[in-house]
């Protein structure tokens, strides 16, 4: 098993871009806890009748960020400080709430001394909106409409922020196997970074390393 050792991963990308199944075998391979966006988005989908498909209010949000700061609290409070965990999120370049959700996990890990890793998941439209069609995500409440998979893609991008450890990964032709793959590559990475600047003196590791 490769072991993240007190690691967050957050995997950024649209709806369909398969975040849940790539976190699920990433989690599978290191021991990880999975926190995907629809383990907080659902409590609150579930009771407003959310069918993938219908605009949802807009204050589902705000009781949906109630169920974030829960989970946040809870980690920060109850969690084994070794434990790694592996967050998704869909987080668009042009919305000031997920440039500040984003923030609020990079603070979570700041607190918990964990390295923090932003994988950016992009994916080619026509693919993006072969996957998020799949039915089998009725389900699980997730987004299943190809026409606003095809609006996003036009109109925004995956969030894409300053973080020395932020990586952009192509999921368009990889597999999730293969995306995990790259990924651990990049963990990999990045501990070797911080480890020779530990090994060169340099003290305490820069924030977010």
């Amino acid at each position: 098993m490769n072991t993240l050792e007190n690691t967050i991963i957050l995997l950024i990308g649209f709806a369909g871009t398969g975040k849940y199944t790539i976190g699920g075998e990433l989690c599978e391979r290191t021991g990880a806890r999975l926190i995907d966006n629809h383990l907080i988005n659902n409590p609150i989908f579930k009771v407003v009748n959310a069918d993938g498909v219908t605009p949802l209010p807009a204050k589902v949000w705000d009781r949906v960020k109630e169920v974030r700061a829960a989970v946040y609290e809870a980690i920060r409070e109850l969690s084994p400080p070794d434990m790694s965990f592996v967050f998704t999120m869909e987080l668009r370049q042009s919305n000031p709430e997920d440039h500040k959700a984003f923030r609020d996990l990079e603070r979570l890990a700041a607190v918990r001394q964990s390295r923090f890793v932003p994988i950016r998941l992009i994916c080619g439209v026509e693919e993006l909106c072969r996957r998020v069609a799949d039915p089998a995500r009725v389900a699980m409440l997730k987004e299943i409409s190809s026409e606003l998979a095809r609006k996003k893609s036009a109109e925004d991008v995956v969030l894409n922020v300053p973080h020395p450890n932020l990586r952009t990964l192509d999921v368009t032709k990889r597999t999730a196997s293969g995306s995990v793959d790259a990924i651990l590559d990049e963990v990999s990475s990045i501990k070797s970074v911080s480890n020779r600047f530990l090994a060169s003196g340099g003290g305490r590791v820069p924030s977010g390393y």
